[in-house]
């Protein structure tokens, strides 16, 4: 199985102890309903992603445990699919069950879909398997599962128009830190192209552990973020993680660039995770800690005179109205930011179930943070991260808390 720094699959689950600290509570008006409560039986448990958006109103998403396959008592995962019926209520399928043999076990980050309606994934190994990407094809009667490689991947991928996939893909070069690849299908069959292996800097200067899935910008360039690498100092031994820039070059090639490296000093964060892109080309992302109080931040990057610069928008003061940012965040069509946290309540076993909070824009050039959510535990217990239609509706996906204590997909109506 590659190698990770675990640490970033284990967030929503261990940022949820974080103790509440003394604070005013946030005022918000939302309603969260739960779509599904995962673990009655062979519907999967542990939801170990977003969801992503599909054709006709579906959503997408896996579970880490859960299913017919026995890779131990508690299954080998599941991709499922939710619908909305006629009658206004949600159903769930479980399109997919793990068996832990040359399929790996074990699914975990986002989904995607492609222009046929086939679904690529990616697992954390199973018994018999390291890490691999998966298809998934709808075909009569079900759905047709493929390995496609089976060397290494790190949650998430992203699709080209071609259909050509990219994400941290093989073990890379140097300690298994990682690399961005390329799986190109062919009338032969899937062929790999390593883009560039991480820790090829002295003292991994450059990032390793990519773990959150990848970007692109309109002109055909990747961007992404490593969970550790760039600065080595104290407190994070091997750095604290980089933003990082693939621009493809006329000749095909590519060229790798560190745009900003993490120094988890008070006015800095440490191991981001995902980006987004608005319109203008400027990135937004999260610290899962770090800042002053070292309950993360959320930053932008933007472009000024040919340089990069980064700027923290809000620095976490405290975990009662959610800190420790997790996952990739979601723009609405007014501009404003969604992103998921632990924080919030105390009602998930005596520590805090987790937020859904919103970075609003101002006519002064500033963001205006607020709560849109705390979970209680009956409604989901330690997000993962959002999705937004175009009403303004908020669709994620919780690790654990629902009926069953095994996570729930949730719809939150501001």
């Amino acid at each position: 199985m590659k190698p990770t720094s675990c640490a970033i699959f284990l967030a929503p689950l261990l940022a949820a102890a974080v103790t509440v600290a003394a604070s005013a509570p946030s005022a918000w008006a939302s309603e969260c309903k739960v779509l599904h409560s995962f673990g009655s039986g062979m519907d999967g448990s542990l939801p170990y992603g977003p969801l992503v958006f599909g054709a006709q109103g579906n959503f997408y998403g896996v579970t880490i445990n859960g299913g017919t396959g026995t890779c131990s008592d508690y299954g080998c995962g599941t991709i499922f699919q939710l619908s909305l019926a006629a009658s206004g209520k949600w159903t769930e399928r479980v399109l997919y069950s793990f068996t832990g043999g040359n399929d790996g076990g074990g699914p975990y980050g986002g989904l995607v879909l492609d222009d046929l309606g086939k679904l690529y994934g990616t697992t954390e190994g199973g018994p018999a398997t390291n890490s691999e990407i998966f298809e998934l094809t709808p075909a009569p009667g079900g759905w047709d599962f493929a390995l496609l490689y089976d060397n290494g991947a790190g949650p998430g991928l992203l699709l080209d128009s071609a259909g050509n996939l990219y994400g941290d893909i093989g073990p890379g070069d140097y300690f298994e830190a990682g690399a961005v690849g390329e799986l190109s299908p062919g009338a032969n069959g899937w062929t790999y192209a390593q883009l560039y292996s991480f820790c090829s800097q002295n003292d991994c200067a450059d990032g390793l552990f990519p773990e959150a899935p990848f970007i692109w910008d309109g002109h055909g360039n990747l961007y992404g973020t490593t969970y550790s690498g760039g600065l080595g100092q104290q407190v994070c031994l091997y750095g604290c993680g980089v933003v990082f820039k693939m621009a493809h070059k006329p000749d095909g090639s590519w060229r790798y660039q560190v745009l900003h490296r993490f120094d988890a000093s008070g006015h800095d964060g440490r191991a981001p995770s995902g980006l987004v892109m608005d319109a203008a080309g400027n990135l937004y992302g999260i610290t899962v800690a770090g800042g002053a109080r070292d309950l993360g931040t959320i930053f932008e990057m933007s472009k000024v005179g040919g340089r990069w610069t980064k700027t923290v928008l809000y620095d976490f003061p405290d975990c009662a109205n959610g800190c420790a940012p997790f996952g990739t965040l979601a723009f609405d069509s007014a501009g404003s930011l969604y992103g998921a946290g632990a924080g919030g309540k105390r009602d998930c076993g005596g520590y805090t179930c987790g937020v859904i909070f919103k970075m609003t824009p101002q006519a002064n050039g500033g963001w205006k943070y607020s709560v849109v959510h705390k979970f209680n535990g009956r409604d989901g217990d330690s997000p993962w991260g959002v999705v937004v239609d175009a009403n303004g509706n908020i669709f994620g996906t919780t690790s654990s808390g629902g009926k069953y204590n095994q996570g729930v997909a949730f719809e939150i109506t501001p």
